[in-house]
């Protein structure tokens, strides 16, 4: 990969003694790559992941694919494209997806035609309005992390990444703190759409449901470029993968596995014609291989899902079927995949297929807004009903009441685990929670009476055992972690 690296001073040029052109944009070094004679990539940083942005030149003007997520940043980057292509007649700014890091450059190309899925203004409204809860994320992380940085030595190597982690981090706050609501895209499509360029054909294919709800794949016909967003990712070019660390359907993003597949496979169709995949940000690359690795595995998900409903089985009997490690041994270790990401995937599936809705989550809802004995009992009078409009599972039903704990709401902890025990009486995990919560809050008797319930269970359980052990010498306080930053 043939890359072009310069060096500047913060939002503008200047030239060193040498007569170097020595480029940098808000203190992070400025990457050119040369994708095609008419195309370049750009993007900022050494060690964070940054969104990549590319510029694509044809005879109706010039095409932008995603911002890097700061305005002004992203007008230092136009103009780069602009010196770059010797040219600046930009026509079209197209967004991968709704995230920040993508679209929040937006009003940089307001003189543009901004395309994106139907489904991503939505997505970018709904960010915008809770943005709230990032900008207290971050004012409490950014002064940790210049602590941290304060304690790193000027020769220790995890200084350069830290400080370029702080100065990143730091734009985004900014960004959220101005208030500032990106431009929005006025073009939009639901399957797929074509761009006639003259001598360039943009095809656009809806492919969301394994990052956000909006994601779409480009394929740039003339030059041989299929750009793939945060979607996927089989080779991390650091440490900090970012947004491509995942590969999974999350609880709460829609879906539409079938026109996901299909638009997949279509692409897959023509891989005689794509010459290079290209990822959203610039630390993330991915092979054919590792593409058809991915649809593959959708596929056999989505497959088995169906046949198991149609066939009267079980979610957990489904899980078992398609355990990572022994259905997908390849993909375990693979970037972006993880026995969670599978499991998340799978009950999504089944949610699709059955209509059926997380029961943990419902009871989730329920106890965060302080809903009554009556609404909670319906939910959980669903587990034994003949046609159930929840499934529950005793692991899901367990992270929820952790988010509660997280989040340091005890009371509301203690109310799902009890639920979790009814559920799931044989469950000594349910008992091992629920008494560890209990203990939190200063109640040792009941505490100890469930953890021994626990080890009835599973005398193998060795948070058990540490727990009594602590009890009984006094020393049973422990810490409430903090909540974990807010989702991307």
């Amino acid at each position: 990969m043939k890359k072009k690296m310069v060096c500047f001073a913060v939002l503008f040029f200047f030239i060193c003694a040498t007569g170097t052109a020595a480029e940098e944009i808000a203190g992070l070094s400025l990457h050119i790559e040369k994708l095609a004679p008419k195309v370049v990539r750009i993007w900022v940083g050494d060690h964070v992941s940054s969104t990549a942005t590319t510029a694509i030149a044809t005879s109706r003007g010039i095409v932008v694919i995603d911002t890097l997520g700061c305005p002004k940043i992203d007008a230092e980057l136009r103009r780069v494209i602009a010196r770059e292509l010797d040219r600046d007649d930009f026509r079209y700014l197209i967004n991968t997806h709704g995230h920040g890091d993508h679209t929040q450059g937006n009003s940089v190309y307001a003189d543009c035609i901004i395309v994106a899925h139907e489904l991503v203004p939505g997505n970018m409204k709904e960010s915008f309005e809770g943005r709230k809860e990032a900008i207290q994320w971050y004012e409490q992380h950014l002064p940790e992390l210049r602590r941290e940085l304060e304690k790193k030595p000027a020769g220790d190597p995890a200084r350069a990444a830290m400080k370029e982690r702080l100065a990143s981090d730091t734009i985004q706050y900014e960004v959220l703190k101005s208030d500032a609501m990106p431009a929005l895209p006025g073009l939009t499509f639901s399957d797929r759409m074509g761009l006639d360029l003259g001598d360039a054909m943009f095809e656009l294919y809806y492919t969301g449901g394994m990052h956000s709800p909006g994601d779409i794949a480009i394929f740039d016909s003339r030059d041989g470029l299929l750009f793939t967003g945060d979607t996927m990712a089989d080779v991390w070019l650091n440490e900090t993968p970012g947004c491509l660390a995942s590969f999974v359907a999350r609880h709460g993003v829609r879906h539409d596995f079938p026109l996901l597949l299909k638009n997949w496979e279509l692409l897959l169709e023509r891989k005689q014609e794509i010459k290079k995949l290209v990822t959203g940000h610039w630390n993330g690359e991915l092979s054919m291989k590792g593409f058809e690795e991915r649809v593959a595995y959708v596929r056999t998900l989505w497959d088995e899902t169906n046949r198991s409903c149609a066939g009267g089985g079980t979610l957990r009997d489904l899980l078992a079927a398609c355990d990572m490690k022994s259905r997908f041994p390849g993909l375990a270790d693979s970037p972006g995949f993880s026995p969670y990401n599978n499991y998340s995937t799978i009950v999504e599936m089944w949610t699709e297929v059955t209509g059926q809705q997380p029961g943990a989550m419902k009871l989730y809802e329920l106890i965060d807004a302080g809903a009554g004995s009556e609404a909670i009992e319906a939910v959980m009078a669903e587990k034994d009903a003949a046609k159930p409009k929840y499934f529950f599972l005793e692991e899901q039903v367990n992270a929820c009441g952790y988010r509660f704990v997280q989040d340091n709401k005890l009371e509301k902890a203690i109310a799902i685990f009890r639920l979790n025990v009814r559920l799931y009486p044989q469950g000594w995990n349910t008992y091992d929670s629920l008494a560890e919560t209990l203990l939190k809050t200063g109640d040792v008797k009941t505490a100890k009476e469930l953890y021994e319930k626990s080890l009835q269970l599973n005398p193998e359980s060795r948070s058990g055992k540490d727990a009594l052990e602590r009890i009984k010498k006094g020393k049973w306080k422990v810490k409430i972690q903090p909540p974990p930053p807010p989702p991307a």
